[in-house]
């Protein structure tokens, strides 16, 4: 951000929700993550305040995850997507880059759905 107010280009004030946001989000990627994070918000919002509409999915905890109802006979992709991910977490005895690799997606992706299910409970 302060490459963008040194080019001379006006940087957008944060929300106190998007800051808290940022405060409470654990950063699996470290200080690139925030970095990029920062870039991003920087180039796609054109309005004097950030709000989180303007952050990454992972950031907006508005995320509601849709659960099937009692009278619905078929699970739903997200019911499917968390048994799957259990099921090969089980299958590697927990071993997240063994899981990722199975999967075929990155670490960082598979810890968010981990952290988006709750699936480091056991219960989940």
């Amino acid at each position: 951000m302060v490459k963008h107010a040194h080019a001379g280009k006006d940087i957008p004030q944060l929300s106190g929700e998007v800051i808290e946001r940022l405060k409470q989000y654990e950063y699996p990627g470290n200080i690139r993550e925030l970095e990029n994070i920062a870039q991003r918000i920087l180039i796609e919002c054109h309005d004097e305040i950030v709000m989180p509409p303007h952050l990454p999915v992972d950031l907006r905890n508005d995320l509601i995850i849709p659960t099937r109802s009692n009278s619905d006979p078929w699970p739903s992709l997200v019911e499917h997507e968390k048994s799957y991910i259990r099921e090969v977490l089980d299958k590697v005895e927990g071993n997240k880059s063994k899981a990722a690799k199975l999967l075929g997606i990155d670490r960082v992706s598979l810890w968010r759905k981990i952290k988006r299910y709750d699936l480091e409970n056991p219960d989940a």
